[in-house]
């Protein structure tokens, strides 16, 4: 039902934008209105990553500090003489339910040095973690809820 509304205020901006009824117009109006249907049939997509876009620059500063904070500590971890690196494999369920809110996560997880998601299963993740300390940071959860805030998401 959204594509026919699109298409239709499409058409009509056109008909009495231009003013002109020839066959050639029209035949272009409905031209053009079924291409700017068709290239926006996912609106509602667009829409809501343009609902959750000042949040999210909002959570750029935190992830970026996050990305600093860990870089410092895989230095400190890689440049120590005795090398003080347990890696650990950690899994979580995130408490989150929307698959942008999931991927974000994943990504973020990634981003953050000495963390890497290996594997997301529904609403679990997987982290390869250079720290035991990273992996339980992860484990407590408040990437997750900072991510969950963002998009307004959290699963049951």
């Amino acid at each position: 039902m959204a594509m026919v509304s699109v298409f239709l205020v499409c058409l009509a901006l056109w008909v009495v934008l231009s003013g002109h009824f020839t066959v050639l117009n029209l035949a272009l109006a409905l031209l053009s209105s079924a291409a700017v249907t068709f290239l926006n049939r996912d609106i509602e997509a667009v829409s809501r990553l343009l609902r959750v876009a000042p949040a999210f620059l909002g959570y750029l500063p935190w992830l970026l500090k996050e990305i600093v904070v860990a870089n410092l500590q895989v230095a400190r971890v890689v440049l120590d003489p005795a090398l003080p690196i347990d890696p650990v494999v950690v899994r979580f369920k995130a408490p989150l339910s929307q698959d942008l809110a999931l991927m974000t996560l994943g990504n973020s997880i990634t981003l953050t040095p000495g963390t890497i998601t290996l594997d997301v299963e529904g609403r679990e993740f997987v982290v390869h973690a250079l720290t035991a300390r990273a992996g339980a940071d992860l484990v407590e959860g408040s990437m997750a809820q900072r991510v969950g805030r963002v998009f307004g998401d959290s699963a049951p």
